[in-house]
């Protein structure tokens, strides 16, 4: 105190009284250091009339259940270094100017709920060691929380930015619930999250963003931003254990760097361009790691999408994600996705499997690419279907009630839009697998007419719907087989075939009357001898020469020439489909 070796706690008590009486309502004070008791706060703050001028507080200490609430500061408020013993009431405060909490240290909870900072506010390195409330906190300069150290809760529901933010390298620790509550929150300038890092949940669940929001941003549990709003454009990095996207609306192009999560975007809006990309390199902050709460089992990495109905599709690009998992039905104009990079989806179950009540009991499945949908089909009981088999497929929140899960009919639409989509990027190869669940959808769908799943079962059955090479060489190997075996049983005769004509000319000239004498069409009586060298070399010629749809100019018995017709016509359409199934593969 001017005039006096102590501070304002160690005067006398005439003194300190004399001290307090010379304080007007809004002056300037300097009580650096100064360890308040909460008697003299009180006589302090009533001294002032709850408003104050320049308030120097720095490196103070405050008595546990210190009220601030509804004071005044006109001028600027320094907080620096101070020490709160235990709760801090803040609530309804005003500062008209400069407000510094930089390094100030709050062992107790902070509430600052409806709190007004007209010009710049800085809790740099601040030190929250319990919960922190700055529920419907109004800043209308720069907010500073940089290097900011949060224990438990911070809480900003409803907060209004309307100068930047920066949490920049901010340290939300909390584990067991929500670390951070931005919900409602309105940022009308930057927000910058680069670096900071929440422990628990996250949740910016209806925030709006108007201007840039700046990252990486590290969650280890899950970044809810459920009905956010991003209405200028947006490039951030995002690691999170689950990304909660749920009617998210973006009013301008955005492109979301993404690791570990595992995203759902129901429902989501996007008037312009969005990218959902994973992100190979691990974040940083110049050369420290952020991610060492991420989980760190192998392929942990992976970025995988859940669920997309709802959500107009045609300005969606996914770059190598994990779709094995995501829910297409309910998507609009899917056909118009963008799939890019390594994407991946799911697979039958390997090995051999219990294939239902039907004649045949096991199966191999085909490899193949395999969305969600026709899991949850596939494990349906198998009375609603054709097809049953729920060992090793996935199930559906609904199972096993067939009016929950999806319909043949509807996973047939999925493979449809989808492969339209890659083929419109010219990326037949990869929509090949695609046609390939279509079709299987058209097999199994009740509701297909009879004699178009009959055509479908066989064209399944001979060549893979096209597309498996070699079924459809096996297919022609057996039929050239059992070819050349009817051929040598029944088809090629004994001996070559020969004839000639006999007749009498009648001595005194006039007609001559030839008689044709046709031998070698029976084939040799005994079984054994049917079966030759020379009678497989026949044999072979002119199943052959069925392949390609040429005669063989062989001699054949009248049984050889029906076999021979019938391998006209079905062994060159079984070569085709091995070509399509073939060429399938490449380009489709």
């Amino acid at each position: 105190m001017p005039g006096s070796g102590h501070c304002l706690r160690h005067l006398e008590e005439s003194e300190q009284r004399d001290a307090l009486e010379s304080l007007a309502p809004g002056a300037d004070v300097d009580f650096r250091g100064v360890h308040f008791t909460q008697e003299l706060w009180q006589s302090l703050t009533t001294a002032v009339d709850a408003r104050f001028g320049t308030a120097r507080f720095d490196t103070a200490r405050f008595p546990a259940g210190v009220r601030c609430s509804g004071l005044r500061f006109t001028g600027p408020a320094y907080f620096e270094g101070a020490f709160f013993a235990g709760e801090a009431h803040f609530t309804g405060a005003d500062f008209a100017d400069y407000a510094g909490f930089d390094a100030a240290r709050f062992a107790g909870t902070a509430y600052l709920r409806e709190v007004r900072f007209h010009r710049e506010v800085r809790f740099v390195a601040a030190w929250f060691a319990a919960d922190a409330f700055f529920d419907g906190v109004s800043c209308a300069s720069v907010a500073e929380f940089s290097q900011a150290w949060f224990e438990g809760v911070a809480a900003f529901p409803s907060a209004r930015f309307s100068g930047s933010v920066r949490f920049t390298e901010a340290w939300f620790r909390r584990q067991d619930d929500t670390s951070a509550d931005f919900s409602e929150a309105h940022f009308a300038k930057s927000a910058g999250f680069s670096g900071a890092r929440f422990r628990g949940r996250a949740v910016f669940a209806g925030a709006v963003f108007e201007s840039e929001w700046r990252g990486p941003v590290v969650c280890a549990d899950e970044l809810w931003m459920r009905g956010a709003v991003f209405r200028t454009p947006l490039r951030i990095g995002i690691a999170a254990r689950r990304l909660d996207m749920n009617r998210v609306r973006c009013e301008s192009p955005a492109a979301f760097q993404l690791r570990y999560a595992a995203v759902s975007l129901r429902d989501a809006v996007f008037a312009e361009p969005v990218t959902l990309a994973y992100e190979a390199m691990p974040f940083m902050a110049g050369p420290r790691q952020l991610e060492q709460e991420m989980p760190r089992e192998e392929g942990s990495v992976d970025v995988h999408l859940l669920r997309l109905s709802g959500v107009n599709a045609a300005h969606l690009v996914l770059t190598d994600v994990d779709l094995s998992r995501c829910e297409f039905s309910g998507a609009y104009n899917l056909d118009q996705i963008g799939l890019a990079g390594r994407c991946g989806y799911g697979a039958p179950p390997p090995g051999l499997r219990r294939h239902g009540n039907t004649w045949f009991p096991v199966r191999w499945w085909s490899r193949r690419r395999v969305v969600v949908e026709e899991q949850y089909w596939r494990a349906l009981p198998g009375e609603n279907r054709t097809d049953v088999d729920t060992d090793g497929w996935a199930t559906g929140l609904g199972h096993p009630d067939p009016a929950q899960s999806p319909s043949a009919d509807d996973v047939a639409i999925v493979y449809r839009q989808l492969r339209k989509a890659l083929e419109d990027t010219k990326n037949e190869p990869g929509a090949a697998d695609f046609y390939y669940g279509e079709m299987e959808m058209r097999r199994h769908n009740k509701d297909t007419p009879r004699g178009e799943r009959a055509l479908l079962h066989a064209y399944w059955l001979l060549s893979g719907y096209g597309l498996r090479a070699s079924r459809a060489l096996g297919a022609l190997l057996a039929a050239m087989g059992a070819t050349v075996l009817l051929l040598m049983l029944y088809g090629l005769p004994a001996a070559p075939m020969t004839s000639s004509m006999t007749g009498q000319v009648p001595a005194g000239g006039g007609e001559v009357v030839l008689t044709p004498n046709a031998s070698g069409r029976k084939v040799p009586k005994e079984v054994p001898d049917r079966f030759s060298a020379a009678r497989l070399e026949r044999a072979g010629r002119v199943v052959v020469n069925s392949v390609v749809f040429r005669s063989s100019g062989q001699d054949l018995t009248q049984g050889g020439m029906w076999i021979e017709m019938g391998s006209r016509l079905s062994e060159p359409v079984l070569f085709g489909l091995a070509v399509l199934a073939a060429r399938g593969r490449v380009q489709r």
